[in-house]
């Protein structure tokens, strides 16, 4: 069995793993992570629907509800329109990334679901905590030359 210092020491890395897969994903020049880019479903619940990306950059109060105006949006879904945009602003910056992955990692239930190995680590952890012994056998001398010296 694993110490529990070399195990405490995988749970840190595995979540600092995580956390890089985060930051990769939320902070890539791509549709989705921009701040203006919105995605606008097409006939939803028929057969023939289908999602488009909206760049809302210059119309920030358009209410997409009453539909699309072709004059007033441009469509942006293509990660290349990204790379060349200068008006791209990413939605997610890395302390708001990290405080929603802490906020999950407080929810054992979604914690369960999506790091079914931070949730192992984390039980082994709890478990060879239990095991060992609440006084090392250094401390266990020492109580017991400290009694016998008042005794």
């Amino acid at each position: 069995m694993k110490s529990v210092r070399e195990i405490y020491q995988k749970l840190r890395e595995v979540k600092y793993h995580h956390l890089l897969k985060l930051y990769k994903k939320y902070l890539k020049k791509v549709p989705a992570n921009c701040r203006y880019n919105y995605p606008y479903t097409i006939n939803p619940g028929t057969k023939g629907s289908g999602t488009i990306r909206l760049c809302l950059l210059h119309q920030p109060d358009i209410d997409l509800t009453t539909g699309i105006f072709p004059h007033l949006v441009d469509i942006c879904q293509e990660s290349e329109h990204c790379i060349s945009c200068n008006a791209f602003i990413l939605r997610h910056t890395k302390d708001s990334i990290k405080n929603d992955f802490e906020e999950v990692l407080k929810n054992q239930k979604i914690k369960a679901d999506i790091y079914p190995d931070i949730c192992a680590l984390e039980w082994a952890l709890e478990k060879s905590v239990l095991e060992t012994a609440p006084f090392p056998l250094l401390k266990k001398v020492y109580l017991n030359i400290k009694n016998m010296i008042k005794g």
